[in-house]
C-alpha cells in the first residue's frame, strides 16, 4: 500500500504542475526531506497528509481511490468500497507512530540529563 499511496502523491503533483521543491515549500519541509517522501524511504507522508489534500484539493476519498489496502485477514479490498474503515486504520497507525516519537524524544531528554549530569560531576 505504501508505494501505492507514495505513487499517487507523485502523480497528484505533477498533474497539479507543481515540483517536488513547490510541495516542500508548501509542507515547509526541506526538498531533500519531499523528495525522501516521494522515494518511499519515509512514511512522513502521513504526518503531511491534510496538507497534501490540502495542496492538491482533494479529498480523503478520491486519494485513497484505486488504492488496494490490506485488511487484518490478509484480504484485499478497493479503497473505495471500504474508505472511512480504512481511513480510520490509517488514523490509529499515524497515533501508534506518534507514541513511538514520543517514547523517543522521551528517551532522548532523559539522556541529555544523564549527560549533563555527569559533565557537571567531572
Amino acid at each position: 500500500m505504501q508505494t501505492q499511496i507514495i505513487t499517487k502523491i507523485r502523480n497528484l503533483r505533477r498533474a497539479k504542475g507543481l515540483t517536488q521543491i513547490h510541495v516542500a515549500e508548501m509542507l515547509h519541509i526541506d526538498t531533500s526531506a519531499y523528495a525522501r517522501l516521494e522515494l518511499g524511504e519515509t512514511n512522513t507522508w502521513a504526518k503531511y497528509f491534510e496538507e497534501l489534500l490540502n495542496i492538491f484539493k482533494i479529498t480523503p476519498e478520491k486519494f485513497f481511490e484505486g488504492i488496494k489496502i490490506n485488511n487484518h485477514n490478509n484480504c484485499i479490498y478497493s479503497a473505495n468500497q471500504n474508505i472511512e474503515h480504512q481511513y480510520l486504520n490509517e488514523i490509529e497507525i499515524y497515533k501508534k507512530l506518534i507514541e513511538q516519537y514520543e517514547l523517543r524524544i522521551k528517551d532522548k531528554d532523559e539522556q541529555i540529563v544523564l549527560l549533563k549530569s555527569y559533565l557537571e560531576n567531572k
